[in-house]
């Protein structure tokens, strides 16, 4: 599964693997997009939460997926 994550006009693609939480999801967006900033000069990064698409702050500890639809999946 993917998921895109956006850090105000920059999104970033993060490939998730099976049982992840939404804690490793924001490691692996945060990480990614630090290193665009890095290539521009600046890196510092604090990710405060995470919101679903219609705006529902997604807890850390749950399991991504049991909160999103898999569009890869058949």
């Amino acid at each position: 599964m993917k998921v895109t994550v956006t850090f105000g006009q920059t999104s970033v693609v993060v490939p998730c693997k099976e049982g992840w939480k939404v804690r490793e999801l924001i490691q692996q967006a945060t990480q990614r997009y630090r290193k665009l900033l890095e290539q521009e000069g600046n890196f510092l990064v604090r990710t405060h939460h995470v919101e679903y698409c219609d705006g529902g702050i997604l807890d850390p500890d749950d399991v991504l997926t049991d909160l999103v639809e898999d569009r890869d999946k058949d």
